[in-house]
Parts: C-alpha cells; sequence; structure tokens
C-alpha cells in the first residue's frame, strides 16, 4: 500500500512526470516550487536588452541536464507579469529530432537557419531563446551542419562559452548572438566569511515549510490518520527537516561535493536528494507493520530509515548521494570520535547519550516510546547501528567539533573568495605552499633547487630554480556577494629574474590543495599521488625549463653515506667538472 504522502514526495524525483517541463504550461506545483536566483536576473537584463532594439536575436541559455534551463524558460513564458518573452520563439529541447528521417543535429540547424550565415544579416526581426546543453552545443557546432554557421560558432568561441572559467557576460551591444550560462553559477555563492546559500535554503523551505500552500505539508497533516504515523520514520524525517538547521546539514554536505569532487548538481538533483533522504527505497506500509511484532527488528529498520543513515548507508540510489557517502563523517579520522566510539561501546544502557543526540528531534521519543535504551546497549547489530546513526544526526544538529579537515576545506573556500573578488595579494600563503610543493616534488634539496630527474639508480640530478608569483591584475578587488566564480583556483609562477617572462599557470582543485597543503607539512608525494595529479607534475616540468639545467647541473648521490656533490657548469672556456 503507498500512502498519499508517499505519493506526494515522489514529485520531488527526476522520473516523475513533475521533473518533465513544458514550454507552453506551468502549473500550480511548479508554479509553487520556482525560486528566483541570479541566472534569472541575468536573462531578464539580457531580455530587457534584446526588447529595447528591433533586431534579429540568438539568445543561448546554456547549461548542463537537469539544471532549471527549461523550467525558467516556462516560468517566464507562462507565469511572469512581465511577459518577456512574448516576442520570442522558444527552443528547449534540442536533443530531439523533428521528424524520424532529421538527427538532433539536422533539426536544430533547420530551427536555427535564420541565424546561418547565409541569413544572418537579414534583419527579419527573428528572434529566439535556444535552450540547450553545453556539449550539444559543441556538438552542434563542430558538425558538417555547423559548417554554415560560423559566425555562430566565432561568438562561441570568443565569448569562451566552455570554458571552465568564468569571466563577465553582459548584452553585446550590435551583436545578433547574445547568451546566458548556467554553467557561469554555482548553487551557492561566495563570501568571505565562507558560502551563502541563499537558494539552496528557499528551495528546501519550499517542501517542509509549515503552512497550508504547501502541498508536501498538507499530504503530511493529511497522512496523520495513519494507524502507523507515530512509529514512522518516514513522517519523523518529514518533520526533523522541519528545522532549518538540520536542512543545513544536507545543504552543506552539498556544497563540499561540488567543491570537493567537482560535481554538477542541479535543481533536479537537489529536489530528487531530499526524497532519497526520506523514503527509503524499500520502505511499506506492510513491512513496518511486520516487524513491529519485534522490538529489535523494528528499532533496526526504523534507525536504517532515519534521514541521518539514508545520507550514508546505500549504495547506487543516486549519483549525488554517492558523491555525498565519500564524505562520511564517520571516515574523518578524528582522536575525539575514537574516544566517543570506545565510550559508547562500554555502556549498557544508552539512555543518556541517545537523549542527548536525539534532543529536539522528534528522533528522541525511542527514548520513552521503546526500550533502545536497553537493546541499544545489549544487541551488538542493533548497538553499531546506533553508533552510527548518533554520530551522524549530531553532525546535521551542527554539535559535531570542527576537524582539521573541515578548518581546511574552509581555508580553501576563503582562497577562492579572494581569488574571484580580486584580491589575489591575499593568497600569498597559497602561492608559498605550492612553491613548496613545486620545489620538493621530487625529494628535499638546499634552497631554490629542485630535482630535474631522479631516475638514476644512484644520483639525483639538480637544477636551481628561482620562482615568483605572477598575479592576476586584469579585476580590480571588490568586495560583498560573489555570485558568479569557478570552484578551482588559478595559480601562475614565473622567473625571478625576468620583469616580463612567459608564466605557468596550474589550475588546482580541492585534491590538489590537500596534497599542496599535506606537503607543506612535509608530506612526500607518493607514486600514486603523482598518477593522480599528473596536471601538477605537467606543472613541474614547465617551472623546470625556467631553471638553469642550461648552463648548470648538480648530482647528488642517493648513498647517504656519501657527504658530496658533482657539478657541471657552463664558464667562458666551456664547461667546468667539479667535485664539491
Amino acid at each position: 500500500m503507498l500512502c498519499e504522502f508517499v505519493q506526494e514526495l515522489r514529485k520531488l524525483r527526476k522520473l516523475s512526470m513533475e521533473s518533465v517541463e513544458n514550454t507552453t504550461s506551468f502549473d500550480m506545483f511548479k508554479q509553487y516550487m520556482h525560486v528566483r536566483r541570479p541566472v534569472e536576473d541575468e536573462l531578464r537584463d539580457m531580455l530587457v536588452h534584446v526588447n529595447s532594439t528591433n533586431h534579429k536575436a540568438l539568445i543561448l541559455l546554456c547549461g548542463s541536464a537537469g539544471d532549471g534551463k527549461s523550467h525558467l524558460l516556462s516560468y517566464l513564458g507562462n507565469a511572469d507579469s512581465e511577459h518577456l518573452l512574448n516576442s520570442f520563439e522558444l527552443y528547449n529541447d534540442a536533443t530531439e529530432s523533428s521528424a524520424p528521417s532529421l538527427t538532433s543535429i539536422d533539426t536544430l540547424a533547420v530551427k536555427l537557419s535564420a541565424f546561418d550565415d547565409q541569413h544572418i544579416l537579414e534583419d527579419d526581426g527573428s528572434r529566439m531563446v535556444l535552450a540547450i546543453n553545453l556539449g550539444t552545443l559543441n556538438n552542434f557546432i563542430e558538425s558538417e551542419k555547423g559548417g554554415n554557421f560560423s559566425l555562430l560558432k566565432k561568438y562561441v568561441e570568443e565569448n569562451e562559452i566552455f570554458s571552465s572559467y568564468v569571466r563577465p557576460n553582459a548584452y553585446q551591444e550590435g551583436s545578433v548572438f547574445q547568451h546566458v550560462s548556467f554553467s557561469d553559477y554555482q548553487i551557492f555563492t561566495l563570501c568571505e566569511d565562507g558560502v551563502r546559500t541563499t537558494y539552496l535554503e528557499e528551495l528546501l523551505n519550499k517542501i517542509f515549510d509549515q503552512s497550508q500552500g504547501n502541498p508536501f505539508f498538507k499530504a503530511y497533516q493529511t497522512n496523520s490518520t495513519c494507524t502507523l504515523c507515530q512509529k514512522c520514520p518516514l513522517r519523523h524525517n518529514f518533520e526533523f527537516l522541519f528545522n532549518p538547521v538540520h536542512r543545513k546539514g544536507i545543504i552543506n554536505k552539498i556544497v563540499e561535493v561540488v567543491i570537493k569532487d567537482k560535481a554538477i548538481v542541479s535543481t533536479r538533483d537537489v529536489l530528487n536528494l531530499v526524497y532519497d533522504l526520506l523514503v527509503h527505497p524499500k520502505f511499506s506500509y506492510e513491512t513496518f507493520c511486520h516487524v513491529g511484532t519485534s522490538e529489535t527488528q523494528y528499532l533496526t529498520e526504523y534507525i536504517r530509515c532515519t534521514t541521518p543513515m539514508l545520507m550514508y548507508e546505500l549504495d547506487d540510489v543516486s549519483p549525488l548521494l554517492n558523491a555525498i557517502r565519500r564524505h562520511d563523517i564517520l571516515k574523518d579520522r578524528q582522536s575525539e570520535l575514537d574516544l566517543d566510539v570506545t565510550r559508547f561501546h562500554s555502556l549498557e544502557n544508552i539512555y543518556e547519550t541517545f537523549q542527548i543526540a536525539t534532543a529536539n528531534t522528534p528522533y528522541e521519543h525511542l527514548n520513552e516510546t521503546t526500550r533502545i535504551a536497553v537493546l541499544g546497549g545489549i544487541k551488538p547489530v542493533l548497538k553499531t547501528l546506533v553508533y552510527r546513526f548518533i554520530v551522524r544526526t549530531k553532525e546535521m544538529k551542527g554539535e559535531s567539533p570542527e576537524s582539521s579537515s573541515q578548518k581546511q576545506f574552509f581555508e580553501y573556500i576563503q582562497y577562492l573568495y579572494y581569488q574571484n573578488s580580486g584580491n589575489e595579494r591575499k593568497l600569498s600563503k597559497l602561492y608559498e605552499a605550492t612553491k613548496k610543493a613545486v620545489m620538493n616534488w621530487d625529494g628535499q634539496f638546499d634552497s631554490d633547487t629542485i630535482c630535474i630527474d631522479d631516475s638514476n639508480d644512484k644520483f639525483w640530478v639538480l637544477e636551481q630554480l628561482q620562482i615568483k608569483p605572477s598575479l592576476y591584475k586584469a579585476q580590480p578587488p571588490t568586495s560583498g556577494e560573489i555570485q558568479r566564480f569557478s570552484p578551482t583556483l588559478k595559480l601562475r609562477f614565473k622567473k625571478s629574474s625576468d620583469v616580463v617572462s612567459d608564466a605557468a599557470e596550474i589550475s588546482m582543485d580541492y585534491a590538489l590543495y590537500e596534497m599542496v597543503s599535506a606537503m607543506r607539512d612535509g608530506y612526500r608525494p607518493t607514486v600514486q599521488d603523482k598518477n593522480q595529479h599528473t596536471d601538477f607534475v605537467s606543472f613541474v616540468q614547465q617551472l623546470i625549463e625556467f631553471g638553469n639545467k642550461g648552463s648548470r647541473i648538480t648530482l647528488v648521490p642517493k648513498d647517504h653515506e656519501h657527504d658530496y656533490k658533482m657539478v657541471f657548469e657552463e664558464n667562458d672556456f666551456g664547461y667546468e667538472f667539479k667535485v664539491v
């Protein structure tokens, strides 16, 4: 039996009918779920500019699958009071073909015929907004049909639409082509004290707002007559997420996977995640009625179905949940957790520990309505399960102590903010750590000396290398919230002796940042590290070319019993060999 509450929650799933957008209609549910975000403001501004002219225009609304392009066009076309799209043709299904004999590329070429090279200069008043995934756009302009759209291709390349780095974008006066890219925006923004998650908070509030206008809350209330409702983990999960602090625990994990794993998380992914954190894949009314006859079985099933456990316990529910599982607090080695687990498993009655962890949550009723305090103390399987539940619940409540890895994560976010706000000088410590990682990549030697070859069994081959940061100065420093940014850092170094010289650049993601930070504290990279960070290996090789190996190299014995060096050095008469 499927309850009405679960049926309503299923609207959040990717596979639901509600996840399919249509530009010709926009029902009450979608209107309720709409949350305004910065990319909408950018598109509105673009439409206002185009509407103020009488010229033809093609606006590319770019992004990835499920990010909200179709939803935004549907909203602006059917529910917006400004009617900004009235003079535009909308096309938001660029992967479909209009006839069996045509591919999606063929169909797109037909749709865009007014903007091909042959017709682009005909000011026939054609206006279109094309919602298109970046991969599809790339396939189109590189295809045979795309050869007829060289001006469109030129626009895409000049504006670096496919670049992972964000560049300023504004209405281009006199251009037929304009674009707005969802990929320029994350689902959170940056500020000096961390991240702001206004959009995600408002989106989740749509689901958990305790008002009659919320269809999910109405279904929850209607379900209150269910015979299982007092013992139902699904219902208690919903109540648990009434609290904005607990919802913030979910949001923090989303931010973590976007930055640490460079995951692309769409609005559709977030809504699907909420469903997965409320409803266990195997949840059923009949199962809970059956296990209710055994208190140990009931508690085991109940705990497994709670939100803090659903976030980490199940495999392959969704790609986003798989990513979140990699960042389970139980995988973060902390001395406090080691002490906690030892203390917990020595208890025969867990009443007080469970009460503290679940205080002010719907899960706390278990202490009063069941014998979890005793059974959780003496049943090994249940006890292990309850411990994992307690640790994860405390994290979602914001009650876990800050770990060193969390501090490092916050430090990385600060660096992202400084770079994207043009405050490059605040990256000095990061540049110092990166320089140290470069110089010590294949071993630690004298100051300004780097190993350029460690393949010889007997000697390290060294050169002198003097480098310094080459800061990006194109963007003036700003303050306040940053809405458009890339989740990776860019660092550049050049020769110390040259005023003007070529610079070597590295794109530093969080995984590389972790390793550079570890090397700052004495860590030595392994073969596995070097295989993982091939981009950094190439960066080091680029910098080695800035050294003086053409005029001087030093050989250092790998056998530490020999305390000498051999130097080959160029002088006015050729090359000199000496032992020092």
